[in-house]
């Protein structure tokens, strides 16, 4: 996204570690647009004690609650920032405002197309790809900031235990190094 549209239309903002962007229970106001770090949506059942995570967003994603967002309801997931998070924000009303204008409409449709083929893209995956090749998929788009996710979040992002993540994280690993050590030896 243009850095000039951004500065001019939304709000710098930054969130540590571990801090709640939206929380469940609470009506999100606010799109935002990741510049860097990465953030973690997940939902929480209170009966289990336990949290899935159903999305990891890297920078130059646009991020809320969407269902919150458009009906105006309590959220039913939080987003959690895994590393500290530089984002664009931008309020329902002001968003609202500018998307009326002519100019701007295309705005909306292009928010809209992204969330809805990164949707598509998490669910072809979840159908077509084994849990290695979706975190060998992870490791891909950036094996740097990968590392900063703990491993829980993860394994219950491709849907596995944490157990499971590390055997699969062994196999990679010790192959790669045999294909390292086999390279260097020619």
């Amino acid at each position: 996204m243009n850095l000039d549209f951004l500065s001019q239309y939304f709000t710098e903002v930054h969130f540590s570690k571990g801090q709640l962007i939206t929380r469940v229970g609470e009506v999100e106001n606010s799109l935002y647009y990741l510049s860097e770090g990465i953030v973690r949506f997940f939902y929480y059942n209170s009966t289990t004690d336990k949290e899935t995570t159903v999305d990891i967003l890297f920078p130059e994603s646009f991020c809320l609650s969407y269902t919150s967002f458009v009906r105006r309801e309590p959220s039913l997931l939080s987003i959690e920032a895994l590393k500290e998070v530089t984002a664009y924000k931008i309020g329902r009303e002001h968003l609202d405002h500018l998307i009326q204008q002519q100019e701007y409409l295309q705005i909306k449709a292009d928010i809209l197309e992204h969330l809805l083929i990164e949707k598509m893209q998490r669910e072809a995956q979840f159908l077509l790809q084994s849990p290695e090749e979706i975190y060998l998929n992870l490791l891909e788009k950036d094996p740097k900031l990968i590392q900063n996710i703990p491993l829980k979040y993860i394994a219950s992002y491709i849907g596995i235990t944490p157990q499971a993540l590390s055997r699969i994280r062994k196999r990679i690993f010790s192959w790669s190094s045999f294909n390292n050590s086999s390279t260097s030896k020619k």
